[in-house]
């Protein structure tokens, strides 16, 4: 999986957008980011799965994912969308959104 692919997935959520946040692509539903693609060369993204699914995604797959920590607290899964398997990816960028989305556009996913 590319950048580009990691996008797609993100900008075909409901009511997703991307926007600059501090000079890095990211993701956000109504205002609340659910993703950001570290720099430009990156292969990774951090997701907002909240403390629960950051903690369980590490524990799950810590090839391809870890805790990213910021200000001295856990906020994301830091995830490797080059090495990762698509289904698992989409899966992970969904539950991202899930996690930030109000509850009418979750329901859109149902």
């Amino acid at each position: 999986m590319d950048a580009a692919a990691v996008r797609a997935l993100a900008l075909g959520l409901p009511e997703a957008e991307e926007y600059d946040h501090g000079g890095l692509p990211a993701f956000r539903v109504r205002g609340a980011r659910f993703a950001t693609m570290l720099d430009a060369g990156s292969r990774t993204v951090n997701l907002m799965l909240g403390e629960a699914g950051i903690r369980e995604a590490a524990a799950a797959w810590p090839e391809h994912c870890s805790e990213s920590w910021y200000a001295g607290r856990l906020n994301a899964a830091r995830v490797d969308f080059a090495a990762i398997e698509p289904a698992l990816m989409r899966e992970l960028v969904t539950d991202a959104y899930r996690n930030r989305a109000p509850a009418a556009l979750r329901r859109l996913l149902d």
